[in-house]
């Protein structure tokens, strides 16, 4: 599978192109979204042909970025439920392909893994930890960009249900550690041995 190499290679220019016009428009900051760091390791997955990388980094976007598609096809055809890709329209042509890791990255690595025919059991402990990394960091930003949702829930997520703005919590201790222990149980625990039971079946065809 030489050819994973290549494929890394151009998902590296991908995100270096990222960060590029993130700091050409003053926006930085969003490089700490989980969603373009994964893009990040993904690119090292494929060069270095690591399973557990693939893995995790398909675990850690796998739920977001599937809600990401689904709220963009709406958009295309109308208005998105909660109004979180509306960006999109509002790019230019550049920008937008920038953008199309949200759609073409889960796809690619599912594919990746199916080549490999496996994808690790432990991959959901590596995206937790990966992202517990992330909100830490993410909480001492500015509050006011909410950065993988650190500071409170993503608006878009309790404008579809307005249950999770029982998360909100004054005490940034206590939200944060409630933050993580969804994320880790329902966002990468759960997908993660979704995804597995599958490819076991599909594996003994």
């Amino acid at each position: 599978m030489k050819y994973f190499i290549y494929i890394g290679i151009i998902l590296l220019i991908h995100w270096i192109l990222l960060v590029n016009d993130r700091i050409t428009y003053s926006i930085s900051l969003n490089l700490f979204w989980i969603s373009h760091l994964a893009l990040l390791t993904s690119a090292i997955g494929f060069i270095l042909r690591s399973n557990i990388i693939l893995s995790s980094s398909l675990i850690s976007i796998f739920i977001m970025h599937g809600l990401w598609v689904i709220d963009f096809i709406f958009l295309l055809f109308g208005n998105s439920p909660s109004t979180y890709t509306d960006y999109v329209l509002k790019l230019g042509p550049e920008r937008r392909i920038l953008t199309f890791h949200h759609i073409y990255l889960i796809p690619l690595l599912l594919w990746a893994l199916w080549k490999q025919r496996k994808i690790s059991k432990h991959a959901w402990i590596f995206a937790s930890l990966f992202f517990l990394i992330l909100s830490i960091i993410s909480n001492f930003l500015p509050g006011e960009h909410n950065i993988n949702c650190a500071h409170f829930v993503c608006i878009p997520i309790t404008t579809i249900f307005p249950f999770f703005a029982i998360f909100n919590n004054p005490n940034p201790i206590f939200y944060l550690i409630s933050l993580n222990l969804f994320m880790a149980l329902f966002i990468f625990y759960l997908p993660n041995k979704l995804i597995s039971y599958i490819f076991k079946k599909f594996n003994k065809l």
